[in-house]
C-alpha cells in the first residue's frame, strides 16, 4: 500500500463517519469498526498494541501517555486494522490460543518499516482530515502564511500534538 492510498482511506472513512468538525472522535472510529478499546499500563517504551483473537479486536493504548499521543496511538493502531496489516504474513506473534499480536519491530522505530508508515500516514489523515485542515488554516490567515501560533491554535482545535500538526501541515504543503 502506498502512504497516498492509506491517507485517502483515512479520509474516505471520515467522511463515511459524518465528521463535519475537529476533533475527530476518534474512540467513536474505533467502535464503528468494531474494535474495543483499553487503555492500561503497557510498560516502558510500549504506546500501543492491536490484539485480534476470536471475541474480536482491541486496541490497547498506554494510559501514562499525553491525550494527544493516545489520540494518534489509537489511529494508528486503527490504521494497521482497517488497512489489513494483521492479516498480512509476518510481523505478528501467536500467543494463547488464538491471539494475534501487531508488535513494532526494530525496523518500525527507523521509520523504514512499510505497514508503520502507512498506519502513521492513516493516523494523520484520520485525525487531521486534509479538506478540514486547509479550510481551517484559510479561516485562521486567509492566503497568508500561518505562524507558530496558528499551528498551537490548529494543535489544539484539532486535538494532537503540535509536531504532527506540523508534519501534517508539511505533508500537505499548508506550511
Amino acid at each position: 500500500m502506498s502512504i497516498h492510498l492509506a491517507r485517502k482511506t483515512a479520509e474516505e472513512l471520515v467522511a463515511r463517519l459524518g465528521f463535519e468538525k475537529p476533533p475527530i472522535d476518534v474512540d467513536k472510529v474505533a467502535r464503528s469498526l468494531g474494535l474495543r478499546v483499553v487503555r492500561g499500563n503497557l510498560g516502558a517504551g510500549i504506546s500501543g498494541l492491536l490484539v485480534r483473537n476470536a471475541d474480536g479486536a482491541f486496541v490497547c493504548v498506554q494510559e501514562t501517555d499525553s491525550r494527544a499521543r493516545q489520540r494518534f496511538t489509537l489511529g494508528h493502531e486503527i490504521g494497521h486494522h482497517f488497512l489489513r496489516h494483521q492479516f498480512e504474513a509476518g510481523a505478528h506473534v501467536h500467543v494463547d490460543r488464538g491471539n494475534f499480536i501487531s508488535q513494532r519491530g526494530p525496523r518500525a522505530s527507523a521509520g523504514v518499516d512499510p505497514k508503520e508508515i502507512d498506519a502513521n500516514q492513516f493516523a494523520a489523515a484520520l485525525l487531521m482530515p486534509s479538506r478540514m485542515l486547509r479550510k481551517r488554516a484559510t479561516e485562521i490567515v486567509g492566503d497568508g502564511p500561518l505562524h507558530d501560533g496558528d499551528v498551537a491554535a490548529l494543535a489544539d482545535e484539532f486535538d494532537v500534538s503540535e509536531q504532527a500538526m506540523t508534519i501534517r501541515l508539511t505533508a500537505l504543503g499548508i506550511l
